[in-house]
């Protein structure tokens, strides 16, 4: 993959991995567009010359109005960064969970990022070349026990980008697999954890997409990937000390 002169959607780009990447992707001679929920950020995000566009993936309606959008004003879209994802911890034995914040985050992490991917591959479809990017996770190998919600939406997701990859095999269109580290960003800033620094993360991963690597992570991510088929119980116990 070429990274310059490509036309870019990234969702939750207005912080965290999704920002950083952006910033780079657009210093490299991309046009990125930002999706994101929050006013505030998206506004920011325009200051700094990005193309945003106001989303709320929880919601259809404003899937629906923002693929009717990207249709209409970026018709060369060539690379979809399925990069949204919010996570709640919580024992799901021990605590009652409002319903609402259940479902946000299956609607927000799976099902709102596949009907937008579902809408978006027409346009995608148009381009000489154009390819998929999903964020996934590792506990989307391996379960973590105060985020199983999350933990199921990363499952969802993997088996997702795989299917996807397959059906679109003989399409111009290519589906990869994004994998991050805990890395340091607000989603994480409560998290006792050794962290990853974004900016080392986007360095590593820029090479990886550029070789449209099919899985593109760091090698932690890619031994944890095997502990968690041959040794589950040693994953749990990895899992464990960050609580």
């Amino acid at each position: 993959m070429k990274l310059s002169n490509q036309t870019i959607l990234i969702t939750g780009g207005t912080s965290g991995i999704g920002l950083a990447l952006g910033k780079a992707l657009r210093e490299k001679g991309n046009q990125v567009i930002l999706l994101g929920r929050n006013q505030e950020k998206l506004v920011a995000a325009s200051g700094l010359g990005f193309e945003t566009i106001s989303c709320d993936l929880s919601k259809i309606a404003d899937i629906e109005a923002a693929s009717v959008l990207i249709q209409n004003k970026y018709p060369q879209l060539n690379l979809l960064f399925n990069n949204a994802g919010i996570q709640y911890n919580y024992n799901f034995l021990e605590q009652v969970i409002p319903p609402n914040k259940i479902a946000q985050e299956i609607q927000v992490n799976v099902s709102g990022q596949i009907i937008l991917t579902q809408l978006l591959i027409p346009v995608l479809s148009n381009a000489e070349q154009a390819w998929i990017i999903n964020t996934t996770s590792g506990l989307g190998m391996h379960p973590k026990k105060d985020g199983l919600v999350y933990s199921a939406s990363k499952a969802a997701m993997r088996n997702f980008t795989r299917g996807l990859r397959t059906v679109l095999q003989k399409s111009s269109i290519k589906v990869l697999e994004f994998i991050p580290p805990v890395t340091d960003t607000p989603m994480t800033s409560g998290r006792a954890e050794n962290k990853m620094p974004v900016q080392r993360l986007i360095d590593l991963i820029l090479p990886q997409i550029e070789k449209e690597r099919s899985m593109i992570t760091v090698p932690i991510m890619r031994l944890f990937e095997w502990i968690a088929f041959l040794f589950p119980s040693l994953a749990d116990r990895i899992l464990s000390k960050g609580d």
